[in-house]
Order: C-alpha cells, then sequence, then structure tokens
C-alpha cells in the first residue's frame, strides 16, 4: 500500500467533496428553478438511462430481486440483472428516501469513492506528494477539446458531437455528474488493480481470493467489464514476461483464477439474453460503436500527448509496476475498436490511467523543456517569478487548459435548467395523473402515452408503457410511429382499438404532450373510459 499520510488523505477527501458538491450544482438549480405548476424531473443529461435506472429501483421497491424492462409492452419473465439499482430500490426502503433522494445519495457516496480510491491507486505510480496532486486533480477536472469545436461555431466534429459531451465512460467528472454505477464499477475496477499489484509483488495470498470479489461485484454491476480486466491483464502479462525474460507463473495462475471466477455468471447473463426474445431485442438495439479515432484524440486532447510522453518516459525508466499503466493504455485502445457492439463501454476508467501518464508527460518531459525557454525565464523574472513559481504556474495553466469541456458541461446543463428546457420538467398535472397510476393500477398494467411521459411513467409509477425508451423498448422506432399514429385524428377506431387489444394496453394517458402528437379526443372512444382526469391529463381505462 503506498505511503500516503493521513494529512494527505484530509485533503484528497476535502477536494473530493469539492468536486461532488460542484457536479450537483445543476441539479440543485433544477430543483430551484421549478415554476409553482411544473416539477422538475430529476435528470440534465441522458434522460432516457436515467429514467431507466429509476424504473430498474421501482423494481427493487415492489418485486424482488428479477429484472423485467418496463419499457415494453410484451410480456416477459425476466432475469436477475441491473441488481446494482434494484438493491438502490431496496436500499431507499430502508432510509424511507424517495427513489431520486436514494439515486443521488448514491451519485455522491460512489463519486466521493471513486475520486479517494483514485488517489490511492495513482500513489502506487508517482511517489511525491507534487506528482500524486498534480495527477488528482487532472483526474478530477481533465477532459477534452470539445470547447474548440465550440468556438468554431459548430456543435460537431466531422458530423459528430465532441465526446466531451456525451461519452461519460470516458471521464472520472462526467461519470460522477450522472450514473452511480458507472463510479461504483470504476472504483472496484481500481481496487481489483490495488489487490493485483498487491499480489504481484508479495508473497501474501489474500489479495488472490479478495481480487477475485472485488472482479464478481465488477461483472454484477458491468457484466462487459471482464473483458476489459481479462484484456489488461493479458497484456500486462506479457509486459511482466518481456521484462523478466522468464514465464511469470505465479502470476499467470492468479490471472486465470480471475477470469474463470465470473464465467459462471457470464454464462448466466448469456442465457438470460438469447433465450429471451424481450432481452435478445434489447441487445440487438444496444449497439454502442466506438467514435472515430479523430473523436478519441480530440476527447482526450492535451492529455493524450502528454500520455505518450509519459508512457515513453515509463518505458525508460519506470519499474514492473509501471507496465500496469501501459497494459490498460494499450488494452482498452486495442478492445475499443475491436468488432463488437459494447465497444466504447472499453473506454470506461481509461481516464485515469491517462491522468497518471499525463502527469509523467507533464513533468518529466513538457515542464523541463519548458524551463529551459530563455523567452520564457525573461518573461517570469519581468514578472518577478522565482523558478518555483515558474513551475507552480505552468502547472496550473497544464490543469485550467483540460477542464474547459467540463465547465462547459456544468454552465450548459445549469443553464439548461434555469431557462427551463421543457425536456427537463413536467407539468404539475402530468406528475399528479402519473402518481395516480403509481397508486390505483397493477404494476403490470400497460399505459400507452406519448415518448416523454412514457419514460416517465416506469420511474415514477412502475408500470409498463408502451414505449419509452431508445433501446429498452421492442422496435422502438416502429412503436413511436404507431403511438403517433394512435392520437392522429385521421387514424381509425379499429386500428387503434387493434394496437391496444394486441399489446393489451390497460391505460391510455392523454395530455399536452399527446395533445401535440394529434387532435384524436379519446372521450368520444366507446372503448375508453374515463378512469382520472385533472386540469390537465385524462386517463383513460380501456374496455376489455
Amino acid at each position: 500500500m503506498p505511503n500516503v499520510t493521513r494529512r494527505e488523505i484530509l485533503g484528497v477527501v476535502g477536494i473530493a467533496a469539492v468536486v461532488v458538491a460542484i457536479s450537483s450544482v445543476p441539479y440543485v438549480l433544477g430543483y430551484l428553478s421549478a415554476t409553482p405548476d411544473t416539477e422538475f424531473g430529476g435528470f440534465l443529461i441522458d434522460l432516457d438511462d436515467s429514467y431507466s435506472h429509476l424504473a430498474k429501483m421501482q423494481q427493487g421497491v415492489w418485486d424482488g430481486w428479477r429484472y423485467r424492462i418496463l419499457f415494453t409492452p410484451e410480456e416477459h419473465p425476466g432475469a436477475y440483472l441491473n441488481t446494482f439499482y434494484i438493491a438502490l430500490g431496496k436500499l431507499s426502503v430502508l432510509l424511507h428516501l424517495s427513489l431520486i433522494q436514494t439515486y443521488q445519495l448514491a451519485r455522491l457516496t460512489c463519486g466521493l469513492a471513486l475520486l479517494v480510491t483514485s488517489y490511492i491507486f495513482l500513489s502506487l505510480f508517482l511517489e511525491s506528494k507534487e506528482r500524486r496532486f498534480v495527477a488528482y486533480l487532472l483526474i478530477c477536472f481533465s477532459s477534452g477539446l470539445g470547447w474548440l469545436v465550440l468556438l468554431t461555431g459548430s456543435a460537431t466534429l466531422a458530423g459528430l458531437s465532441p465526446i466531451d459531451f456525451w461519452l461519460m465512460d470516458a471521464y472520472t467528472f462526467f461519470a460522477i455528474l450522472t450514473f452511480p454505477h458507472l463510479t461504483a464499477a470504476m472504483t472496484l475496477l481500481l481496487l481489483f488493480f490495488l489487490l493485483a499489484l498487491r499480489y504481484v509483488e508479495a508473497s501474501q495470498v489474500w489479495p488472490l481470493f479478495i481480487g477475485g470479489l472485488a472482479v464478481l461485484g465488477l461483472v454484477v454491476i458491468q457484466p462487459f467489464a471482464a473483458l476489459l480486466v481479462d484484456g489488461i491483464l493479458g497484456v500486462y502479462w506479457s509486459l511482466l514476461f518481456l521484462r523478466r525474460r522468464r514465464l511469470p507463473s505465479r502470476e499467470a495462475l492468479a490471472f486465470a483464477i480471475w477470469a474463470l471466477v465470473p464465467v459462471p455468471l457470464l454464462a448466466y447473463y448469456y442465457r438470460a439474453f438469447i433465450s429471451d426474445p424481450v432481452f435478445r431485442s434489447w441487445s440487438a438495439q444496444n449497439l454502442l460503436p466506438s467514435p472515430p479515432i479523430v473523436h478519441l484524440v480530440a476527447g482526450y486532447g492535451f492529455l493524450l500527448p502528454l500520455a505518450i510522453g509519459g508512457t515513453v518516459h515509463v518505458i525508460r525508466h519506470g519499474g514492473e509496476r509501471a507496465s500496469l499503466l501501459i497494459a490498460w493504455l494499450a488494452s482498452a485502445s486495442l478492445l475499443a475498436y475491436l468488432p463488437f457492439a459494447l465497444q466504447r463501454r472499453m473506454l470506461e476508467g481509461l481516464h485515469i490511467p491517462l491522468c497518471v501518464l499525463a502527469t509523467v508527460g507533464l513533468l518529466e518531459c513538457l515542464l523541463p523543456a519548458l524551463l529551459r525557454l530563455s523567452w520564457l525565464k525573461k518573461l517570469a523574472a519581468w514578472r518577478k517569478y522565482d523558478d518555483r513559481g515558474l513551475r507552480r504556474l505552468l502547472i496550473y495553466c497544464a490543469i485550467m487548459a483540460t477542464s474547459p469541456s467540463n465547465l462547459y458541461l456544468l454552465a450548459g446543463s445549469s443553464l439548461a435548467a434555469i431557462h427551463h428546457d421543457p425536456s427537463l420538467y413536467y407539468g404539475l398535472g402530468e406528475t399528479e395523473a402519473v402518481d395516480w397510476l403509481g397508486s390505483s393500477t397493477e404494476r403490470t398494467d400497460t399505459v400507452l402515452a406519448s415518448y416523454p411521459i412514457g419514460r416517465l411513467i416506469p420511474a415514477r409509477a412502475g408500470n409498463r408503457v408502451f414505449v419509452g425508451h431508445f433501446i429498452e423498448t421492442v422496435e422502438v422506432e416502429r412503436k413511436r410511429e404507431l403511438a403517433a399514429l394512435f392520437f392522429d385524428a385521421g387514424t381509425s377506431d379499429g386500428f387503434r382499438h387493434t394496437l391496444l387489444s394486441e399489446y393489451g394496453v390497460r391505460y391510455v394517458f392523454h395530455g399536452p404532450r399527446e395533445r401535440e402528437l394529434g387532435d384524436f379526443d379519446p372521450s368520444g372512444s366507446e372503448y375508453l373510459t374515463p378512469a382520472f382526469r385533472n386540469s390537465e391529463v385524462c386517463i383513460y381505462r380501456v374496455r376489455t
């Protein structure tokens, strides 16, 4: 374990607390900006997945541990998946907190855990306190060059939005800002590699067993992470072999054990996805390709050349331990572009070793070169900076140069909340109607509504919906078209009745967003009878 003082850890925890507090500012503004007739939905970025996580928590409140997709009307038995959020749902009951309160508590707690674990991890590779804090600040605040793309007046680079603003797997702060399962998985990933290094460098056996538990926990949260772990371990073992010029047999046995530990769980997941048509459809729609190389380069911005310099330095002067950083960088880069559906998930956690290597590149390569520049020395003398002050200024500038994209994320989401972006808020009549569904209907009852309301109902009421998620709704584009046709006044009643019957729809939600889809008036339909009404919404029960 690295030699980290208690005072040092207190500083680390303090910085981590500041980071998670900063990440909470847009959410606070969202709640404060709600008008008397609206309610903040609780989320700012990637609304589909955010509400999906709350829907999973709903199942933890009302059901056991078996997960069923609530964003599609097709009946299916479910499976033991997404247990992280189901467990959070059960935790909300124990703590007597609402689901959104428990979600935010988990986001803050997992974010703190990730940052503290990140510091312990980086301390294995950086000896001086100065280097540790430079790397730590990069982990906390750095991102890419997406902000430069915005300065050109365009929101896209080669037709795609910069990954700084949508690929949360690739950045530590972005993960803290959004999803607790991401930060929990990254924390377990770092803990596992801490234990793996402990096993490699010491004769103790206990890290082998605890490491196995860490891998198992990681796969429970993110099943695909097994591939990332195996890839990193494989490259790391190869580098050990090259350095030692003999087979690392002890490490080979441990790495094989860690690779085999999650196999039964992965086999269960695989069987669940191939045997259930609904899960199979979910998997087929869950295509997550990596961004083009130019986007990845721009997405890591100044970090990337610094990390390359740090990698060269580590290869020349670093010890055996640093081979893990190189293995992580190499394997993640390769796996992210192999031909399979979840490519970009292989970038998860990569930001952390990249920041460690970038710190080495900054302090060992770039900074010495800059301090040798005569014009910079003259400028520093004119501004009355001594060598130490100039060094600190350059480090500060380097850290600040990597952070504008995260500042944009904060500012953009905060302004969206303050300016009352309609996608972030619901009318009180809409939320009252959704709450009625949660209290007065069966969880298995399917509700037909517009896409934005279909996104909210499973998360807030726990009902199934006809359409509401871009991946989890079976044949989502077709169902969006069918929902639009249902609310179109020109559609025949025969079509509507057939649609409701075919998909087992029990209730029709008719509010302002549904009226935007079409002028159909359900009140005159013989097959629909009012079950709930307020000033904005009427919910109709389908007559069987």
